[in-house]
């Protein structure tokens, strides 16, 4: 028995594309950076990628219809494994997230990362021997009908183009989906932050590349970009949690949100933190009922 469900094409460009208006006039993004105001909540995940339960026990947990103080940040939310007769259901979480985006504008946040950024300018990445943009877009046009899946994936696109880099609170924590490699350092250009990005930025900034693909780093490279981006603490994705979260040089905290062992973090925008007062927030997605 087949598992494909068809989606509203006209429904999912109009969502996507209202999305990504919203994600670029927000009143809280300064040039590629959501900065955050110094009260309420906000709740940082780690890669989802097509995770929709965890997605929705994250709604549940939010109530963001309740609280309007409370952020919401979302990142590689695409590319996930094979389920039923559908190669990467992925997609269904991204019009989830867009329609996150157009109930609760102000609080819903999104970061750009390896996989929205490659699957955004057809850089080729592989898992199991597949390439997940093709997946992607076949699972697309499955979707929404062969001859609405190129319309569908331009606004997909025009979505994915328009997530911030990075978000920062006044209480200095920074947040992106990695950080460039020790070894990437020479050509980090922190300047990229302070502009509104064009495509041509998304598609060949080095610095767009290695922040969303970087692993291998160090206490003094921390130590260097606390100091270029004015922060005290990193909160990252990218890197596989098994446990969901790890911490790194007291500095750097992991998170994991795209399975069973999957956790986010809620934090306080107006209090003084520490990495051991961040941990201690960390909640897991099966505890949520």
């Amino acid at each position: 028995m087949s598992t494909t469900t068809h989606f509203d094409a006209g429904q999912a460009v109009s969502t996507f594309r209202k999305a990504a208006s919203l994600n670029l006039s927000e009143p809280a993004r300064m040039g590629a950076v959501v900065r955050l105001p110094g009260y309420g909540q906000v709740v940082m995940t780690g890669d989802l990628h097509g995770n929709k339960k965890n997605f929705q026990k994250l709604q549940k947990y939010a109530m963001l219809d309740r609280t309007p103080a409370r952020h919401v940040i979302l990142h590689e939310m695409v590319h996930a494994e094979k389920q039923g007769d559908v190669i990467d259901p992925s997609h269904e979480l991204l019009y989830l997230a867009a329609q996150y985006k157009v109930e609760f504008p102000d609080q819903v946040h999104f970061l750009q990362s390896n996989h929205e950024l490659a699957q955004l300018t057809g850089y080729p990445i592989a898992k199991n021997g597949r390439l997940v943009i093709n997946d992607f877009n076949d699972s697309v046009a499955m979707a929404y009908g062969g001859d609405r899946a190129a319309e569908v994936l331009d606004a997909m696109n025009e979505f994915i183009a328009s997530f911030a880099l990075a978000a920062a609170t006044e209480n200095g924590i920074w947040m992106s989906h990695s950080l460039p490699s020790v070894h990437d350092m020479p050509t980090f250009d922190p300047e990229v932050f302070n502009r509104t990005l064009s495509i041509e930025d998304l598609r060949d900034n080095k610095t767009i590349f290695n922040l969303v693909w970087g692993r291998r780093h160090t206490a003094e490279q921390l130590d260097k970009l606390g100091e270029l981006l004015g922060a005290n603490i990193f909160i990252t994705g990218h890197q596989p949690q098994e446990m969901g979260y790890d911490v790194e040089f007291d500095r750097l905290i992991i998170l994991a949100s795209d399975h069973n062992h999957g956790v986010f973090l809620p934090f306080d925008l107006s209090k003084s933190l520490t990495v051991d007062d961040l941990v201690n927030n960390l909640r897991k997605f099966v505890a949520i009922a």
